[in-house]
């Protein structure tokens, strides 16, 4: 396919100009939408343009008889992620509408003020406020959650720790999670541009010697392969990137909420054996394995904590 492809396409900066600004749009409107507070009409115009625009660059390119090899799967492919986007626009609105159950139990009420708290003192977009809890077997026993959403309000706690810990300690797992999403969006952008900057680097290499690397034999396996790797190795440094910032997470945590009160948390939780926390640190089966390269379990947690 390489070599029937003209090598002006790859070098048609208008075309990948394009094509970055509709990655760059989908992702900003996702991104708009999971951390600040824009509205579900501007995600909903964004989506539908970019689907109109799939069409449109479709019909044009067939038309115009414009690389037929190239433009059918790139439109077929971004038009696939704007309505997956479309559609988890259309959930996270019905999700916002729905009433939380009312009354909410006493020893929850103490809870949500706790967590209603934490999200005042740390000034969080106002689409953080707790109304109501859902105890889960969905959230690991370490973390808390909140549902899916354009507001947050239904705060998922893990059902292993319920009557279990008190709400004072409930509320450091709930700091916890609260830090990380105010801290998360940058972060998330630093770890996104160390993972496609050596990639790039390596398509646009590719891009200028495409005269010379379509001469040399096995050369579009070889640039596969060297891709494939390049990918594993910057996705590997993604993960460990991640895992990093979780621990740094806990150690902001510990300022806010005070050291021994995380650590004696941490410690008691791993003291109740619960299933899912002994299956990530023993790392029994592949799943465990999985979490276990981006996710620390609570003996790292722990012995970072008590070594800063």
């Amino acid at each position: 396919m390489i070599r029937q492809v003209p090598r002006l396409l790859f070098a048609d900066w208008v075309f990948w100009t394009a094509v970055a600004a509709w990655i760059f749009t989908i992702l900003l409107s996702d991104l708009l939408g999971k951390y600040t507070k824009i509205r579900h009409s501007i995600r909903l115009a964004i989506s539908t343009g970019v689907l109109a625009l799939a069409g449109a660059s479709a019909i044009v390119a067939f038309i115009l008889r414009l690389s037929e090899l190239y433009w059918p799967p790139i439109v077929a492919f971004f038009g696939v992620i704007s309505v997956a986007i479309f559609s988890e626009v259309f959930q996270d609105r019905r999700r916002s509408n729905a009433l939380p159950p009312n009354p909410v139990p006493p020893d929850d009420q103490s809870i949500l003020h706790k967590a209603q708290e934490l999200c005042r003192n740390l000034q969080l977009s106002q689409r953080f406020n707790p109304l109501f809890i859902t105890w889960t077997t969905d959230v690991l026993s370490d973390e808390v959650n909140f549902e899916s959403g354009f507001e947050k309000r239904n705060l998922l706690l893990p059902l292993s720790l319920k009557n279990k810990l008190s709400s004072d300690e409930l509320r450091v797992l709930i700091a916890c999670y609260l830090l990380r999403q105010k801290t998360e969006l940058g972060k998330l952008a630093i770890s996104l541009a160390k993972f496609f900057s050596p990639l790039i680097a390596y398509v646009i290499v590719f891009v200028y010697e495409i005269h010379v690397i379509v001469t040399i034999p096995y050369a579009d396996l070889a640039w596969g392969i060297g891709y494939v790797v390049i990918a594993s190795f910057a996705l590997k440094l993604l993960f460990v990137d991640g895992k990093k910032q979780l621990l740094e997470i806990d150690l902001v945590t510990a300022q806010l909420v005070g050291k021994d009160s995380l650590l004696a948390v941490l410690k008691k939780i791993d003291d109740l054996k619960l299933h899912d926390m002994q299956r990530l640190s023993a790392k029994r089966d592949f799943r465990a394995r999985l979490y276990s390269v981006f996710k620390p379990n609570l003996q790292e947690r722990v012995d970072n904590l008590t070594k800063h």
